[in-house]
C-alpha cells in the first residue's frame, strides 16, 4: 500500500477509500435532485400528463380545422357539379360540346337548336348574338364530370344526375364496341355501383362479351364468374383458364385472384404456396399498368391484399409451418 494511504489507514481506517464513496453517496436533503440526474431522460408524471393534454388539444384543433375545410371542399364540389348543366336543357350534358358562341352545350340540344333555325338566323340560346353551326367537342368538361363522381363527394340530385350521365355514358360507348365501357358496366353491376342495383347476371353479360373481344380485363371478369358461379353456371374448368390467359396477358386483378386462390386452396385450385408468390408478387408489378376505371378493386387495395399475403407466406416459409 502507498505510504500516504497507510498513514491514513493507521489514523482512520473507516476514511480509506471515503472520497471515492462520497462521490456516489447523495448529499442529505438532495437526494431527490440526485435520483433524476442519475434517471436520466425520465420526467415527474405531471409533467408528461400536461404535454399529452396539450398535444390533444392542439390535436384536436387541426383535426377541426380539417372537418371545416373538407366541409367547404364538399359544397365547392356540389355547386361546382350543380354548375355543369346544358343551358337549353338544364340537365348535365351527355356529350359536352363547345358552340360558336363560347359556351358548352350537350351535343343533341345544341344540335336541335341548330337545325331549327331559319337559313341566315341561327343565334346563341344564351346571349341572342349570331354565331355560327360548328361545334367542338369539350373534353375537359366529360372529363371535369367523371373526376367529380369518382370523388364520392358530390351528394344529392347532382350525384344522381352524374351517376346517371356516366352510365349513359357508359352504355353508349359500349353499345358501340368499346370493351374498357363494357369493363365499367360490368362492375357496376356486379357491386351495385354508380346507383345500379347488384346484377350479377348482367355483369356476366357484360364482361362476357368484353371477354369474347379479347379484353384482358373482361376475360378476368369473366373467369372469376364462370370459376364461382356468379350469375351464370359455375364452370371452374373455364374460368381457371380464363383467368391465366387474363394474367399471362398482364392483367393485374387475374393476377391477384389467381395468387388468392393459391394462397388459400379452398376451391378448384389446390393450395400452392410458390405459384401463390408468384401471381401476388405480378399483381403488385402490373398494378400500376392496370386500367384503374374498370377494375374491380383499386389499385391500393389489390397491392395491399397481395402484400398481405405475401408477408403471410414468407413468415410461414421460416417457420416452416402453416399457421
Amino acid at each position: 500500500m502507498p505510504t500516504a494511504h497507510w498513514t491514513a489507514f493507521k489514523h482512520n481506517p473507516d476514511r480509506i477509500g471515503a472520497t471515492n464513496r462520497e462521490a456516489h453517496i447523495p448529499k442529505k436533503g438532495n437526494s431527490v435532485g440526485t435520483m433524476e440526474s442519475m434517471q436520466t431522460g425520465k420526467r415527474k408524471p405531471s409533467a408528461v400528463i400536461a404535454e399529452l393534454a396539450s398535444q390533444l388539444e392542439e390535436t384536436t384543433k387541426r383535426l377541426e380545422l380539417a372537418n371545416k375545410r373538407q366541409k367547404l371542399a364538399i359544397n365547392a364540389i356540389n355547386a361546382a357539379a350543380n354548375f355543369i348543366t346544358c343551358p337549353i336543357s338544364g340537365k348535365v350534358p351527355l356529350e359536352p360540346v363547345m358552340a360558336e358562341d363560347g359556351r358548352f352545350y350537350d351535343r343533341a340540344d345544341i344540335q336541335t337548336h341548330i337545325d331549327n333555325a331559319e337559313n341566315g338566323t341561327l343565334r346563341s340560346p344564351v346571349s341572342g348574338a349570331p354565331m355560327g353551326s360548328t361545334l367542338m367537342p369539350y373534353v375537359e368538361i366529360q372529363n371535369n364530370l367523371h373526376a367529380l363522381i369518382d370523388s364520392g363527394l358530390v351528394e344529392g340530385d347532382a350525384a344522381e344526375r352524374l351517376e346517371k350521365l356516366r352510365l349513359d355514358i357508359a352504355t353508349k360507348e359500349a353499345e358501340a364496341g368499346d370493351t374498357a365501357a363494357m369493363c365499367r358496366l360490368s362492375v357496376w353491376y356486379f357491386y351495385g355501383r354508380n346507383g345500379l342495383q347488384k346484377d350479377e347476371k348482367l355483369a356476366y353479360e357484360w364482361c362476357s362479351k368484353a371477354g369474347d373481344l379479347f379484353d384482358v380485363a373482361g376475360m378476368a371478369y369473366q373467369g372469376l364468374q364462370l370459376y364461382k358461379g356468379f350469375g351464370v353456371d359455375k364452370d371452374e374448368v373455364a374460368g381457371v383458364a380464363l383467368l391465366h390467359m387474363a394474367a399471362y396477358n398482364g392483367n393485374a386483378y387475374a393476377c391477384y385472384l389467381l395468387g388468392n386462390e393459391y394462397f388459400l386452396g379452398d376451391s378448384g385450385l389446390a393450395k400452392n404456396d410458390k405459384k401463390a408468390k408468384y401471381w401476388l408478387r405480378k399483381a403488385v408489378e402490373l398494378s400500376q399498368d392496370d386500367k384503374k376505371d374498370s377494375c374491380a378493386l383499386p389499385e391500393d387495395e389489390i397491392v395491399d391484399g397481395c402484400k398481405k399475403m405475401l408477408r403471410k407466406l414468407e413468415c410461414d416459409s421460416l417457420v416452416g409451418v402453416r399457421i
